[in-house]
């Protein structure tokens, strides 16, 4: 594809991501990986990527500051451009519009054949929406999550749960224009009945390469265990299953140690069972880089979202490509959103309550550890060979040269 696509969503290149992100209550990380690598198989596919970016962040007050200033990129995949945004409610959206649709406009005037749009936003959806409706710039939609089961880990007041739902009903609206869609899960389309009869490709994730040996020692010295490493990184939320595997390990009374962390609703759970259990340890919000020297190092990474949440149909956490890539052995639940042949790799937790955590930690650690070893190498390479940008790039640069 010789086309020029312009990717609209949140990556704003690393620099700036890490600079406005880390002091976020809720850093998008998983989401600026994904995008990262979404963007990345557009140009392994054979397209020319522009990104038009908004920084995803928490809207004031829960984030402190007011103002994040535009940018720009520029780096192997392409050149990008950061939209400026006033972080205050409504303010923020608009900004986000206008930033959208006028920097789009200026990728047309020079030669736009296509837009893609991360996540299914309301002001990016509409800025891609009026600029086909305007100039026939056809659009597609990545749909990493479904809106009405963002922001698992916030409470909103009924308002605010009102203004959600008025907001999927235009979402809704606006989706009807696009060419096609990029789904997480096969259910998301299967069971919305206006986006049914559109045009979809099923794309649960992007793998990443895995980290070479030599990017990994220059962190993994610091990581010293006194006892095996049993390792969850990411959103530390009550909706994903933290408090029950916490829990689940304590009974467990193996001789691991169970590492967590990111940033959600149960930080001072965690800090609080830290101190009454050494063997747990909440690390806080690190470094993607320490995460992967981490990752590298634990003798199983686990994943314990409840199967019987509704969301969990719709949902395909990124954090199991990360996982099935660094070659370690992989504990999760059967979440309806991962596809069957991902069992083939995972070790799988098949009662999800406290004690069937702790039942299956316990087979975890009498299983013959050569045979997990095995199981996860099989995984890995399975992973990068059909899952990664290279693998996946030309089928979603076909799709939007056939729909377009």
């Amino acid at each position: 594809m010789s086309k020029n696509v312009a990717l609209l969503g949140f990556y704003v290149g690393a620099r700036y991501f890490e600079r406005y992100s880390k002091n976020d209550p809720f850093p998008q990380v998983a989401a600026f990986k994904l995008e990262g690598r979404f963007r990345e198989a557009l140009k392994v596919g054979g397209a020319s990527v522009e990104s038009v970016a908004s920084l995803a962040i928490s809207t004031y007050p829960r984030n402190k500051k007011l103002y994040f200033p535009g940018s720009s990129f520029i780096d192997d995949i392409g050149r990008g451009v950061v939209i400026p945004l006033l972080n205050l409610p409504i303010l923020k959206l608009l900004f986000r519009f206008l930033g959208a649709f006028f920097s789009l406009d200026r990728f047309r005037r020079k030669g736009l054949d296509a837009v893609c749009v991360y996540a299914a936003h309301t002001p990016n959806l509409l800025a891609a929406y009026l600029l086909n409706k305007f100039f026939k710039v056809p659009f597609f939609v990545y749909v990493p999550d479904l809106p009405s089961y963002m922001d698992m880990g916030m409470k909103r007041s009924a308002l605010l749960k009102f203004l959600k739902r008025v907001d999927a009903g235009i979402i809704d609206r606006l989706m009807g224009g696009a060419s096609g869609f990029f789904v997480i899960s096969k259910y998301m389309v299967e069971d919305h009945a206006s986006w049914y009869k559109k045009p979809y490709f099923v794309l649960e994730g992007i793998a990443g390469r895995a980290p070479i040996d030599s990017e990994l020692k220059q962190v993994s010295a610091s990581v010293v265990a006194a006892k095996k490493i049993i390792f969850y990184g990411g959103g530390l939320n009550r909706a994903y299953g933290i408090a029950e595997l916490v829990h689940g390990f304590i009974e467990s009374n193996l001789d691991y140690e169970l590492w967590l962390c990111g940033r959600g609703d149960l930080e001072e759970f965690l800090v609080a069972t830290s101190k009454q259990y050494p063997a747990v340890k909440y690390l806080g919000n690190i470094t993607p880089d320490e995460v992967a020297a981490i990752q590298s190092r634990s003798a199983l990474l686990v994943l314990t979202r409840d199967p019987q949440e509704a969301y969990t149909r719709y949902s395909f956490p990124s954090k199991l490509l990360e996982y099935i890539v660094s070659g370690v052995p992989v504990l999760t639940t059967r979440l309806g959103g991962i596809p069957d042949e991902y069992f083939d790799f995972f070790n799988v937790i098949e009662d999800f309550s406290i004690s069937g955590i702790s039942a299956a930690l316990k087979a975890i650690d009498a299983a013959d550890q050569q045979l997990l070893l095995q199981k996860a190498a099989c995984g890995k390479i399975w992973a990068l060979e059909n899952k990664s940008s290279t693998a996946v790039g030309r089928k979603i640069v076909g799709f939007m040269e056939k729909f377009s």
